[in-house]
């Protein structure tokens, strides 16, 4: 199923959701994704911008695919 993001809320969301379904802990998605678990944190509750390059490590490790689409 694919799922429009409009912004960093519904992301924040959606990322939280998906590590909750798949029993990972904030520390083990981090350790994962060798990001920093204050990172995760602070992404999951929308209090930090996302980099594209860290949108793609979570969504390998949350099974997620990542299309973006750049318009004129």
């Amino acid at each position: 199923m694919m799922q429009k993001i409009e912004n960093t809320k519904a992301l924040a969301k959606l990322l939280r959701n998906r590590r909750e379904e798949l029993g990972i802990s904030q520390k083990e998605l981090a350790k994962l994704c060798n990001l920093s678990h204050n990172g995760i944190s602070k992404l999951e509750k929308d209090e930090r911008e996302v980099k594209l390059s860290t949108l793609l490590k979570l969504g390998k490790f949350l099974g997620l695919e990542l299309l973006v689409k750049i318009e004129e």
